[in-house]
């Protein structure tokens, strides 16, 4: 179980990134994901898609007013460019509520550690709001680069599951003793 709503990450800063909410013009900036096929391979998106990109926007849109969970445009701190979209998610696993960890990177941004310093911003922030026990990641069982963000932020494989219909690794770690 969580607490609802999920307080807003925007304005959360790590020493490199600022979180912020989406908004729809983000699409500009995020085409590059859906035009790259390695980016949106486990993603249920057609490559190069305009209107999945601005659905992908919308869906944290829509979960920002059924909840507060989003996915926040993720910049850096010194340019303010973004690098991706990151944050905390409502989501149910084998009906159970769980508060997800979700984070996706422009490819152009990949291997400069920003999705486990945001990752573990996002812990941290879900921790100090006592926002629930624990905090997941669902993750496809070929993305090894996700498994280790996991792993880099103390999360630890716990079970398969299906989620909406594709196979999917859960990995967990407790807020809370």
């Amino acid at each position: 179980m969580f607490t609802l709503p999920i307080p807003s990450l925007a304005g959360l800063t790590t020493d490199r990134l600022v979180f912020r909410r989406p908004v729809m013009a983000d699409h500009a900036w995020w085409m590059p994901y859906m035009n790259n096929a390695e980016a949106i391979r486990f993603m249920p998106f057609t490559l190069g898609s305009e209107a999945d990109c601005r659905g992908f926007i919308q869906r944290s849109l829509d979960r920002i007013e059924r909840d507060g969970s989003c996915l926040n445009v993720v910049s850096e701190r010194a340019t303010g460019k973004p690098v991706g979209m990151i944050g905390l998610l409502t989501q149910d696993v084998d009906g159970t509520p769980e508060l997800e960890i979700g984070y996706h990177l422009l490819p152009s941004e990949w291997g400069k550690g920003y999705a486990t310093e945001a990752a573990m911003a996002c812990k941290e922030f879900a921790r100090q709001h006592e926002l629930a026990p624990s905090v997941i990641s669902l993750i496809d069982h070929a993305n090894h680069k996700s498994q280790a963000v996991a792993k880099r932020n103390g999360m630890a494989f716990e079970k398969d599951t299906v989620h909406r219909g594709t196979p999917a690794m859960v990995f967990r770690v407790m807020l809370q003793p």
